[in-house]
């Protein structure tokens, strides 16, 4: 871990945050066409076996000792039930887009930190970090109309440099608030307790595990690749929000069959994902990442090394949620160790420091929730 709090202690702590910046690194070349709207969804993967020990990941299943899961078959009632389910929470967001709800741990911690008179801008920061609600809205208000400068802000440092302490205070207790004081988001938080803290743990463990690689690798941005890391699933939790919501409002839906809505969630959540980027004027390059992290053709040249960095990451840390999704997995996984250069051993180190993130940031969570609570 004293890589990743050396970083984290660089980007926060050690610099004055209000002193200019002098010598900033350009940022990396944006893609030359627009971003391409998301397909309309992306096709069910479930299919499983043929390894042939050569490539890296089926290396690293074998180091494992993970058996590849049988092939998933679905009946034409289950696939029904998923389409029917998919297009219900999809009207539902579109009708009901919501605005980003933190998680009630974290929003506590923020607004108890708002609160002390001495609070630095460097532990700000810190918290604003370690929760992607937060984050996505100081993003989004450090590149508004009020406070645009001459670049787009990419990273959450330069964010809370533009804004300053009053501001990024101001937006992250508001964002915190929302979550704990509305009633339906907080009715909509009591459903799938599990599976919340699930999400909020693989999107802080995709943020440290694609700056841990991207320093490792000394490729792309370890900045850019930390936001992008966070927010890149913004369309899991939010369609998880709307199937709560619709079941607060009568849908028919067995809450205990979570393999149902896992499959719905796979299915809708780059579509609601680069939906929600736009709506709420998140950086592009988040917003890329968002929507291109599940393409199986997706560029291997330079301007694409970050999206690979965090597709890759993320791909691993869905291997241990999601075994059912092993084929697909193994594709985005495969593809990006060819565009990163990456063999099974250097793979298998990325693996186990995920390991060490995903038991990390978990205990830390459970920790936070149980002073709070």
């Amino acid at each position: 871990m004293g890589a990743w709090w050396e970083w984290i202690r660089r980007l926060f702590g050690a610099e004055d945050v209000s002193a200019p910046r002098v010598s900033a690194p350009l940022p990396p070349p944006r893609p030359a066409q627009p971003i391409d709207p998301p397909p309309a969804r992306p096709p069910l993967t479930v299919l499983a076996g043929g390894l042939d020990q050569e490539t890296p990941f089926d290396q690293l299943v074998a180091w494992l000792g993970v058996s590849p899961p049988d092939r998933l078959i679905l009946t034409q009632a289950d696939v029904e039930r998923d389409e029917l389910l998919a297009e219900h929470v999809l009207t539902h967001f579109r009708k009901n887009r919501p605005a980003p709800s933190s998680l009630p741990a974290v929003s506590l911690q923020v607004l108890n930190a708002i609160a002390e008179p001495n609070l630095s801008l460097s532990e700000l920061s810190r918290l604003v970090a370690q929760d992607p609600a937060l984050a996505a809205g100081v993003l989004k208000v450090a590149n508004s109309p009020a406070y645009l400068g001459a670049q787009e802000i990419q990273t959450l440092r330069d964010a809370v440099t533009r804004l300053g302490l009053t501001e990024v205070g101001r937006v992250a207790g508001m964002v915190a608030a929302r979550s704990l004081f509305q009633p339906q988001v907080r009715n909509e938080f009591s459903h799938f307790g599990h599976t919340w803290s699930e999400l909020f743990t693989d999107s802080i463990t995709s943020a440290r595990g694609s700056a841990w690689l991207s320093m490792r690798l000394r490729k792309g941005r370890s900045d850019h690749v930390f936001v992008a890391g966070m927010l890149h699933d913004l369309g899991r939790p939010v369609a998880l929000r709307s199937i709560a919501a619709l079941l607060m409002g009568g849908e028919q839906l067995d809450e205990d069959d979570l393999q149902h809505i896992d499959r719905v969630i796979e299915q809708v959540h780059v579509e609601i994902g680069g939906e929600v980027h736009q709506s709420w004027s998140l950086p592009r390059f988040p917003t890329l990442v968002a929507m291109r992290h599940h393409d199986l053709d997706l560029p291997q040249d330079n301007e694409y090394i970050d999206v690979h960095i965090v597709r890759l990451v993320s791909a691993l840390v869905q291997f241990r949620r999601h075994p059912w999704r092993f084929e697909q997995i193994r594709n985005e996984v495969n593809q990006s160790c060819a565009a990163l250069h990456i063999n099974a051993h250097l793979l298998r180190a990325l693996d186990t420091q995920l390991k060490d993130e995903l038991m990390h940031v978990g205990s830390a969570f459970t920790d936070k929730k149980r002073r709070v609570g």
